[in-house]
């Protein structure tokens, strides 16, 4: 057996035989995607202080339709942003998560409003959760409910017939997620959420087992016969990184089969599914990567505890994980966009969610891989500076 080969089986062995690593690494993520998707089965938290931004355009000259675009955007909790954009911009805007949903006024807006024929095309940005679509369209149903009545009162006021229309009479509603219209359940806001706090979470059973012979003189003995830094970090890496992929396979699992098995709704993988893959590759290894460095700034194994759950919480608060980011400030969303947690979620998301190919998921990944290679080059720095024997 090489060298290498050595070091890896070693790191093998030393992780088998620590079961609270491995219940760490496998089961708390898989009760957390479990409880957490049941509990937030279709639907979001709703906040009083959210706002559901959105984009209108007003395809139709008459009075009547500017003034359902003027009520529209004082409608609380919807919050029109006034931006001179076309069309198809705006769709890219929605796919992108800037904004929540669009509204189009079509032409010819009083006459379709008075023959019950859609004038309004509402179209939901993907990944839109299932509770703002519901205020969404009840928004959108009541105001058009409220011109659709004052026209017929103003045209037809001897008609005894119904003054309430449909919300498919008067609009028409579609999603942005795929070409089937179908919604996004929490399921797929929750496996990929907590299976990227899980594999960042490979920072405790490494730094363990690092601190651990670091402490027994291991470390020292193999600088004395000739391995270096980098191979001994990389002979870290490699097993930790396996370790990463089979938590990914397994939550993506339970996902397809075991939800689905007690109740609730199916993981879809969307139409690129190698988009996925390429993002596990680059969080794997920059959650080890991450978790090299915790190994090298700690000394005792209840530091490196202690810094990583800490880290790993802040991270994932800001990132996404507990809550959608969508529903923080303005201010919390920017810091979050830093935790790289945040960029795992976002290309998970553009698979999972908006239906994106491998190109879209390549700035996430980019990111992803800069930070394993900033944290893996900082590992390896305070490696050699401090020595093997001190940490």
């Amino acid at each position: 057996m090489t060298g290498m080969g050595a070091l890896i089986r070693k790191e093998l062995l030393l992780l088998l035989r620590d079961p609270h690593g491995l219940l760490l690494l496998f089961v708390m993520p898989a009760i957390f995607v479990l409880i957490m998707t049941f509990a937030l089965q279709n639907q979001y938290s709703m906040s009083r202080d959210v706002t559901i931004d959105f984009l209108l355009v007003n395809e139709d000259d008459g009075g009547l339709s500017r003034a359902f675009a003027r009520q529209l955007g004082n409608m609380s909790p919807l919050n029109r942003q006034e931006r001179d954009l076309g069309w198809q911009d705006m769709q890219a805007l929605a796919r992108q998560g800037e904004v929540k949903f669009l509204v189009r006024i079509r032409p010819g807006f009083q006459d379709r409003l008075g023959q019950r024929q859609p004038a309004v095309e509402v179209v939901l940005a993907p990944g839109l959760s299932p509770v703002f679509v519901s205020v969404v369209e009840a928004r959108l149903t009541e105001l058009l409910n409220r011109f659709y009545l004052r026209l017929r009162l103003a045209t037809l006021p001897g008609v005894q017939s119904s003054f309430e229309a449909r919300a498919s009479d008067l609009m028409e509603t579609r999603s942005l997620y795929d070409d089937s219209g179908a919604l996004p359940s929490s399921v797929q806001q929750n496996v990929p959420a907590w299976l990227l706090f899980a594999m960042f979470f490979i920072a405790v059973p490494l730094s363990t087992t690092l601190i651990s012979e670091r402490q027994q003189g291991t470390l020292l003995r193999l600088r004395s016969m000739g391995v270096g830094a980098g191979r001994v970090l990389f002979g870290k890496v490699i097993p930790f990184f396996l370790v990463n992929l089979l938590q990914v396979v397994l939550m993506f699992l339970i996902g397809l089969y075991l939800i689905p098995l007690l109740g609730g709704d199916r993981l879809t993988l969307g139409a690129h599914p190698a988009g996925l893959v390429l993002v596990s590759v680059a969080a794997s290894l920059a959650a080890v990567s991450y978790a090299l460095l915790v190994a090298q700034i700690t000394r005792t194994i209840e530091q490196a505890t202690i810094v990583s759950a800490v880290f790993n919480i802040i991270m994932a608060a800001l990132g996404g994980v507990m809550v959608p980011r969508f529903l923080m400030p303005d201010l919390m969303q920017q810091v979050g966009g830093y935790s790289p947690m945040a960029w795992g979620l976002e290309g998970y998301f553009d698979i999972l969610l908006r239906n994106g190919t491998v190109v879209d998921v390549l700035p996430e990944v980019g990111a992803l891989l800069a930070f394993a290679a900033l944290m893996l080059a900082l590992a390896v720095w305070r490696y050699r500076r401090v020595g093997p024997e001190q940490g």
